[in-house]
């Protein structure tokens, strides 16, 4: 399948699953449950995914990649989830969506600061004025 396709088929995904997210919310649950069972439910299809292709070999990663993952599935799976269902709770998913929708942003921030990365300015100037432009006319 086409890389284009995979893509299209995240995002649509990816769009749908917070409309799940805050339906989930409207009930009693605690966001600190619905995190977990939401990763019970990734470990499963993950868990599938591995079994399906053969696709954990421990001796294609270093220890330092293990421990470098496991910081960010803590910082994405955990922290950022956290805070990311407290916004769905507070503001629902048709503002919380477009405003997390803004993390190309600090990924070029801590790209230049950590991996020394070389962005053009006037690039990264342009699509930053266009994405906070997009997020005050969806927020309005």
């Amino acid at each position: 399948m086409n890389g284009v396709i995979f893509a299209i088929l995240a995002a649509v995904l990816w769009g749908f699953v917070p409309v799940l997210d805050k339906t989930a919310l409207q009930g009693n649950i605690s966001i600190y449950s619905a995190i977990l069972i939401r990763a019970v439910g990734s470990v499963l299809i993950m868990g599938m995914a591995v079994l399906y292709t053969g696709g954990f070999r421990p001796d294609d990663f270093s220890l330092k990649s293990a421990s470098l993952l496991l910081v960010a599935g803590a910082i994405a799976g955990g922290v950022a989830m956290i805070v990311y269902f407290m916004a769905l709770q507070k503001i629902g998913a048709a503002r919380t969506i477009p405003i997390t929708s803004i993390y190309p942003l600090f990924t070029i921030i801590f790209s230049l600061i950590i991996l020394r990365e070389e962005f053009n300015m006037v690039n990264v100037f342009t699509g930053t004025l266009l994405i906070v432009a997009g997020l005050i006319i969806l927020q309005r």
